[in-house]
């Protein structure tokens, strides 16, 4: 049965474009927002299971939205974390009620907890990448399965390629240019979350049959860092893939890693960039070229607001910036897809761990 959604507000005001010699400043972005967004809450949690985290919006191939998620208990880790997954057939309007999906791990050991981490579609297939573990971060595997019926069924799940199977988190696939898959990976030393990560990616030539892991990208030389490595990954126009990393306690910014080969070695350091980040997880959008959209909380201490910035120079600078949300609270895990059209950025996040939200962002036209 559908439950009707409402609309939670309008974001009102006019986009601002600025040039890369006049950045918005704090009280300007907070202006800058366009009545053509819209935003409409998913769902709603309660205790004891109100948990709501990485939140992932996809268009399927057969017209449907899903939007997957981590739920399960009032926080994470917690052995009854799983994963969860509802459906839009009016863009986002409207939702069905939230379905558990867990592979029959619950069942084999109901104190076993799943994470998801990525929803790839490509082609016809969905493949849906998730970690497994004991309830406190430790044990970790990781895992994929398949649906060829745009989420409906899936196949078994199976591991991924050693040495990812064990604490790993996969992360947002692009397809490049040349036609390979390649997902960034966040490998954690020791098999407990977050100890010691490493950053790298997976690509596969021949649609995702099999794949190779390259790069093991650190973040600090301390062998003792804890924190999470969230990636995401895009092609710039000179064929360059350009890694932004999160990096918990290390200045208040994302660090970046770039390949030049497409793909296939990786610096052994990140290195910092200039964008603010508290320690959570951004999100990047192809655009064309060296057209690149990130969604992110700009901010060195705290998960708000929940903002668009776009770069016009392979993520050099990002003259235009736009807050989405501002509401009070942690705004987390921005994930979703760009329209066709490159009209809307559709996504959900997390609205302090317990509401699923909906939001439809209009996009600035290319010069």
């Amino acid at each position: 049965m559908k439950r009707s959604l409402f609309t939670v507000f309008t974001l009102l005001s006019l986009s601002t474009f600025v040039g890369a010699d006049d950045p918005l400043g704090p009280a300007e972005e907070a202006q800058a927002k366009d009545a053509r967004d819209v935003i409409h809450t998913i769902f709603q949690g309660q205790s004891p299971d109100k948990l709501v985290c990485d939140t992932t919006l996809r268009a399927l191939p057969d017209g449907s939205w899903v939007m997957v998620m981590l739920g399960g208990g009032d926080k994470e880790p917690s052995p009854r974390n799983r994963i969860f997954l509802t459906r839009s057939l009016d863009q986002g309007r409207t939702w069905s009620e939230m379905q558990p999906i867990d592979f029959g791990v619950k069942k084999n050991d109901p104190n076993r907890a799943l994470v998801p981490t990525e929803l790839m579609v490509h082609g016809e297939r969905c493949t849906l990448f998730f970690t497994t573990h004991d309830g406190r971060f430790g044990e970790a595997r990781t895992w994929q399965a398949h649906s060829n019926d745009s989420c409906r069924t899936w196949s078994a799940m199976t591991p991924v390629p050693d040495p990812l199977h064990k604490a790993s988190f996969i992360r947002n696939h692009i397809v490049t240019r040349d036609g390979r898959i390649m997902l960034p990976f966040q490998f954690y030393v020791g098999e407990r979350f977050p100890h010691n990560p490493r950053n790298g990616v997976m690509i596969s030539e021949d649609d995702g049959k099999t794949w190779s892991v390259h790069g093991w990208i650190r973040l600090t030389d301390n062998d003792k860092y804890r924190g999470w490595a969230e990636n995401n990954i895009v092609e710039l126009a000179d064929g360059t893939i350009s890694m932004l990393i999160r990096a918990d306690n290390l200045g208040g910014v994302l660090y970046r890693a770039d390949s030049h080969d497409g793909g296939k070695t990786w610096p052994d350091f990140a290195t910092k960039t200039d964008i603010p980040n508290p320690g959570s997880k951004a999100t990047l959008y192809p655009l064309g070229g060296d057209r690149v959209a990130i969604l992110h909380n700009p901010h060195p201490k705290q998960r708000n607001p929940l903002s668009l910035w776009i770069s016009d120079d392979g993520m050099q600078t990002w003259p235009y910036r736009r807050v989405l949300v501002d509401s009070p609270g942690r705004l987390n895990y921005p994930d979703g897809f760009v329209s066709p059209d490159k009209e809307f950025l559709h996504f959900a996040f997390d609205d302090n761990r317990h509401r699923a939200v909906y939001v439809g962002a209009k996009l600035p036209a290319a010069d």
